[in-house]
């Protein structure tokens, strides 16, 4: 080795230009190796897909490519390798969990449960929500305290208080996962007292109880988990015992009602229980102030009506098989409590109604001359000692006739403008509103006494009374109020309109006197409002000047519970505005403290009429918007900034 020339070891040669001033330009440049960065934790939308992830907050790469919510499942204070890894695998622990204890409730539950839970789990995105929300519906349900005393947790002593209350008693877990035994049965229970007997006579009682009971959705022709959900969604605003659980839980029950019905929708097959509970979800969105959004409901029921072709189904049936008699019966009931419900939504909406009069008989029962006396829930003679309101029969025979009267009112009067100019044209049209006028009297006239609120005062008879006012304001309102309709006594459509204002009135102080629970049908909040839009062309009259507080106070005594009466009362108040009107001094708390933020307000997608425009004063308008709900919760938005 001695004698050998070794090369000298060169330094590492740096980037081009690295403290080289003259480099050589054959020696090619090092290429520096990328370090990875580690990513702690990736976002929820790229976990879910199992995409690669670049970690950054507030948004990855990918979330702000596709434009969506990037959420992570730990702040990025909290974060650390180990603290990181901990966190996801408990987390997944957790979910492991949840999904086993999912699959045996799949494996182990009756039936009808498992069939529901397996409905549910193919209408969700993420089945441990599944889990979660079946473990909150076991909290809701009742347990029998324990021998040695075992204290009941708030949720379940609600739950139970609520079975022990309800005169229909049900089994929910067949139907919905959103709450217990009591909570539901207290639902439909509501449902069937206060609305079922009026408004929404639509669905037929035995043969929904009947299958509700049987606990069988598969073969359930009068009953669905769709119904079921709709209807507890809709009841849920009338409900203490709903508010008491949101306060336990801070959880709605009216929107997980809603979701869950809105899900089951996609599995529903039964027609009958389809058609009612579209209806229903309308009635929902109409409550929330949002029925623009939600006539998608009502008009798919009406289309749901129309495919089924019920009408030839009714014809094919036997009057003796006692199967066929029931569907019979619930088909009419069906398609004529649509078309009572169709002809006061198209008054309340200034259209024509949607629907014709049915073609079927209409088989809602008439006054029973034979048992002259009012019934409980169950059918059986009314006392005074039972806390259920008493019913009477006919009521919703009566309804039926004057929602044919209505429906054909309204399609006269759509988009005729009347002046008072006493033309030919404009007498003729007089002429025609007074016989629609002497028709209504006629119905009325025709009532036996038990069917009179004067003489027999239910619910049902309050109703039917605001009913026939109702009628009457969709005959004069476009009418000028000076028009005299008997020339020998000199009634004016004025006097007559006040009339009818002043009877709604009286008839809702009364009902609320009588019946004062948080229970209580939607008719109390279309009594106040039909007067309300009809009193508010007629200010400042002295007669509309003393109405107007009182209904008022109607309103707002039901906003504490519906949405929807909140915004009339906003809706009320700029029509003052924007005529220049001073507001009654008995009036003005009602509009006091009513919580809603002007933007809120702007965007409310109602179009319901609130407050009439009459034709002879066009200026009205332009203030008023054809007195649309939406339109006038903008103007005050607008006016109560200024």
């Amino acid at each position: 080795m001695k004698g050998r020339q070794l090369v000298p070891i060169q330094p590492k040669p740096g980037p081009l230009g690295w403290d080289d001033p003259d480099p050589d330009p054959n020696l090619q440049p090092n290429k520096t190796r990328k370090i990875r960065s580690t990513v702690l934790v990736a976002c929820d939308p790229c976990r879910r897909i199992k995409s690669k992830c670049d970690g950054e907050r507030p948004a990855c790469r990918r979330c702000r490519n596709k434009s969506q919510e990037c959420t992570y499942e730990l702040p990025q204070d909290a974060l650390s390798r180990s603290a990181a890894r901990k966190e996801i695998a408990d987390k997944l622990q957790r979910e492991n969990q949840q999904l086993r204890q999912l699959f045996h409730d799949l494996a182990t539950r009756p039936e009808s449960e498992a069939y529901s839970i397996f409905q549910r789990l193919r209408s969700v995105d993420d089945p441990v929500s599944l889990a979660n929300a079946i473990r909150h519906a076991e909290l809701l349900l009742p347990h029998p305290a324990t021998q040695d005393g075992e204290e009941f947790t708030a949720l379940q002593q609600l739950d139970f208080d609520a079975l022990r209350r309800s005169p229909i008693k049900v089994s929910a877990r067949a139907w919905t996962g959103v709450a217990g035994d009591g909570i539901v049965s207290e639902l439909i229970s509501s449902w069937f007292k206060w609305d079922n007997p009026f408004l929404y006579a639509f669905i037929d009682r035995e043969g929904f109880l009947k299958d509700l009971r049987a606990a069988d959705p598969k073969s359930a022709v009068y009953c669905s988990p769709f119904l079921v959900n709709a209807i507890c969604a809709y009841r849920s605003y009338f409900s203490d015992t709903v508010d008491a659980a949101r306060r336990i839980t801070n959880q709605d029950l009216r929107e997980h009602f809603f979701v869950e019905a809105h899900k089951q929708y996609d599995y529903a097959s039964a027609p009958l229980p389809t058609i009612q509970g579209l209806w229903i979800m309308f009635a929902v969105s109409s409550l929330k102030g949002e029925d623009r959004n939600g006539s998608m409901y009502r008009f798919a029921s009406y289309g749901a009506l129309d495919r089924s072709r019920l009408h030839q189904t009714f014809s094919s049936l036997s009057d003796t098989d006692p199967d066929d008699v029931l569907k019979k019966r619930a088909i009419s009931t069906t398609v004529w409590g649509l078309f009572c419900l169709e002809s006061i939504t198209a008054i309340n909406f200034r259209n024509t109604s949607v629907l014709p009069p049915p073609k079927v008989p209409c088989l809602f029962p008439e006054f029973n001359h034979q048992q002259p006396f009012n019934i409980d829930l169950f059918g059986q003679r009314f006392t005074t000692s039972t806390s259920q309101p008493p019913f009477v029969e006919g009521a919703v025979n009566a309804f039926c006739r004057a929602a044919v009267l209505m429906s054909e009112v309204m399609e006269y009067t759509s988009g005729q403008r009347d002046h008072h100019s006493g033309s030919p044209d404009e007498e003729q049209r007089i002429r025609k509103r007074i016989e629609y006028y002497a028709r209504l009297n006629s119905i009325s006239d025709s009532l036996p006494w038990a069917l009179r609120h004067d003489r027999n005062f239910t619910p049902q008879t309050c109703f039917l009374g605001i009913i026939m006012s109702t009628v009457a304001y969709a005959i004069f309102q476009s009418l000028h109020p000076d028009i005299v309709l008997d020339g020998n006594e000199g009634t004016t459509v004025k006097a007559t309109i006040l009339k009818h204002c002043e009877i709604d009135t009286e008839l809702m102080e009364r009902y609320f006197g009588t019946w004062p629970s948080e229970e209580y049908s939607s008719m109390a909040f279309i009594g106040p409002l039909n007067s309300g839009t009809a009193l508010m062309p007629l200010l400042p009259d002295e007669r509309a000047q003393q109405l107007i507080p009182r209904i008022c106070r109607l309103m707002h005594n039901l906003a504490s519970r519906l949405p929807i009466a909140r915004y009339v009362l906003r809706g009320w108040q700029a029509a003052f505005w924007a005529r220049n009107l001073e507001i009654p001094g008995p009036a003005r708390p009602y509009f006091d403290n009513l919580g809603e933020e002007q933007t809120k307000l702007e965007e409310m997608p109602t179009s319901l009429v609130v407050a009439h425009v009459p034709n002879f004063e066009p200026d009205l308008a332009g203030k008023w918007d054809d007195g649309e709900l939406g339109f006038l919760l903008k103007q005050w938005s607008e006016m109560s900034l200024q």
